[in-house]
């Protein structure tokens, strides 16, 4: 069953709809709380107002691209909304974005104006007019008039593009629709059962299609995001406890981090409904739920098509999953030939809308002056590796590209990655393919240690060799100070492959160690 507009009150999903409706419903209720800013429902309204009337004043009419390019602030929400008032499409540009990798992004989404603070300001030399957050602006932003002409929209327009993360490639925008980031954030508020007057907390960011739920749940149900400007494992409990949030909200990688932290007897009593992230370790997960006395959360979804499968907070949840499938989505497994496989079998996770405008609409073409759209096809291919068993649970294996060849068999790279931080002097961990002189892949590991730590590597490999099939262990390995990721927590593996094998690395075969079978 597809996700109402009317089960919301308003007749279509749309900034001004939703927006002005909880205004007047919650005007001083806090809507957010962004960077420690907190912003009521009838300021985001006024205030996205404003926006709007500054771009208006700029010359950004419907269809023109508006790049947002800033750390996390409240004006970053105030533009994304208030550009949706006068029909144009917001790019949500990475603001760790530099050089080249930021040049595309502007190029790609022939962005018309960039809003950007100081500290960014100077890495655009793309030629764009820019739109310096600070001094009047602030002061605009906040004391301008409600009023705005909203230009007239339709539902199939381009609301915002979301970049991929480019692993495999230059990254690519999504074109998405605001019915479809409205049903994504309704799909998350009703997972993690957010009603009026709840509290979430996270610190994701908002250039990620994870502004969906961060922003728009609270808006569509009344609640309150308290939205923290960075992540920062020691005070994140003290900050939830303060605001009195009955959600956490991140990336699994935080989640990991967190539990690394020392147990206190408080973690029981923080008040928390759900912690929710992904993934989460099948290991980890009751011992999460039992620490923090709450349940988990969990779901499998990509800037294209969110949330696929979702494990809601009144769900049992099989450990390792991620959750069922979303009605809203049909969803298959299948091989290289496109065939379905068996249930329990891995293969290829792909999807389809089982109604329309619930998922992404395409890719925007590298081509041409204006925003061209590339469709998906109907059956869209995720890339990602999983198996649905027969109650429809979907576990997320691998992605296709990290995924390891090795004497015939398939490897996953997060399965070994987990049985080698299970090590107690590992703290992180990241397998990658490395071509082998035989054929198929040798697998390269790279870890970081906890602190005080030291790693015999024969130690290592007999851990590994008591807990995985021998095609698992890794050949080669090596020790690192810090593991590459992207800003939000995920390993740059395509940065581990391009880097190869250096001179500190230490292969299992040249120091003679065997496996056995």
């Amino acid at each position: 069953m597809t996700v109402s507009p009317a089960a919301f009150g308003v007749e279509r999903f749309s900034v001004p709809a939703v927006l002005d409706a909880r205004a007047q419903q919650f005007g001083d209720r806090a809507m957010m709380s962004i960077a420690g800013t907190p912003v009521t429902f009838a300021q985001m309204r006024d205030r996205s107002c404003a926006a709007a009337n500054v771009l208006a004043d700029l010359g950004v009419q419907s269809g023109d691209t508006v790049a947002l390019f800033t750390g996390t602030c409240p004006e970053w929400v105030y533009f994304w909304l208030g550009a949706a008032r006068i029909g144009a499409v917001t790019a949500a540009v990475n603001a760790a974005n530099k050089g080249e990798f930021l040049s595309h992004a502007l190029r790609l989404s022939r962005a018309k104006v960039v809003v950007t603070d100081t500290e960014r300001a100077e890495r655009i030399v793309t030629g764009e007019r820019l739109l310096l957050l600070g001094g009047s602006l602030s002061e605009q932003l906040i004391s301008s008039p409600m009023s705005v002409s909203a230009a007239a929209t339709e539902p199939d327009d381009i609301a915002a593009l979301f970049f991929t993360s480019g692993t495999t490639g230059p990254s690519k925008a999504v074109a998405t629709k605001w019915h479809y980031l409205f049903c994504a954030a309704a799909t998350v508020a009703s997972a993690w059962e957010l009603a009026a007057g709840d509290v979430l907390w996270t610190a994701m960011p908002l250039f990620h299609l994870s502004a969906a739920p961060t922003v728009l749940a609270p808006m569509l149900v009344g609640g309150t995001s308290v939205l923290a400007d960075g992540f920062h494992p020691s005070r994140v409990w003290d900050s939830v406890k303060s605001c009195g949030a009955v959600g956490f909200v991140g990336a699994g990688a935080m989640v990991s981090m967190l539990l690394d932290q020392p147990p206190e007897p408080r973690d029981a009593d923080l008040g928390l409904r759900f912690i929710s992230a992904a993934p989460i370790a099948a290991d980890q997960y009751r011992g999460i739920e039992q620490r923090y006395n709450c349940r988990v959360v969990t779901m499998y979804g990509l800037t294209e098509a969110f949330p696929i499968a979702v494990k809601a907070v009144s769900d049992e949840g099989v450990p390792g999953t991620s959750g069922t499938v979303n009605p809203a989505f049909d969803v298959r497994v299948v091989d290289q030939g496109g065939r379905q496989v068996p249930s329990g079998t891995v293969g290829e996770i792909i999807c389809r809308a089982s109604y329309p405008g619930v998922m992404s609409m395409g890719y925007v073409a590298d081509c041409g002056s204006g925003l061209r759209v590339d469709e998906h096809p109907e059956w869209f291919h995720t890339g990602d590796l999983g198996r649905l068993d027969e109650h429809q649970h979907l576990t997320y294996v691998d992605r296709a590209t990290d995924s390891l060849r090795r004497r015939g068999e398939n490897v996953s790279s997060v399965e070994i990655e987990t049985t080698v931080m299970r090590h107690p002097a590992v703290f992180e961990a990241a397998a990658v393919a490395i071509p082998s002189e035989l054929g198929e892949d040798d697998i390269f590991v790279v870890v970081t240690l906890q602190p005080g730590a030291t790693l015999d590597h024969t130690d290592l490999l007999d851990f590994c060799a008591a807990r995985m099939p021998y095609f698992c262990v890794p050949r080669y390995l090596e020790v690192l100070d810090d593991i590459p990721k992207n800003v939000i927590g995920r390993v740059r593996k395509d940065v581990l492959r391009n880097r190869g094998l250096g001179d500190h690395v230490w292969d299992r075969e040249a120091h003679g160690y065997m496996v056995t079978r």
